[in-house]
């Protein structure tokens, strides 16, 4: 779990990162970084999930970062486009 998830990263399943709080003021080479409860389109359960888990020391905003591996509430997880 060592790389950042962000915003249009795809998830395990064929969906992708769709929402991320911090746009405006964070990011990775012009993506935003997703953190905790920022949400994604999950193909395999059809719908939009958020994010639950997040790097307990690693923070944007006070927020924890979501990084690759880090679970969906749906159960499924995002895999880092950049990594």
């Amino acid at each position: 779990m060592s790389h950042p998830i962000c915003l249009g990263d795809p998830l395990n399943n064929g969906g992708q990162v769709t929402l991320c709080a911090l746009a405006a003021t964070h990011g990775l080479h012009g993506k935003p970084f997703a953190v905790l409860g920022d949400q994604a389109w999950c193909a395999e359960h059809q719908g939009t999930f958020a994010f639950v888990e997040g790097h307990p020391r690693r923070h944007m905003a006070g927020l924890p970062v979501v990084m690759q591996g880090h679970l969906l509430s749906c159960g499924c997880h995002a895999m880092a486009a950049h990594a």
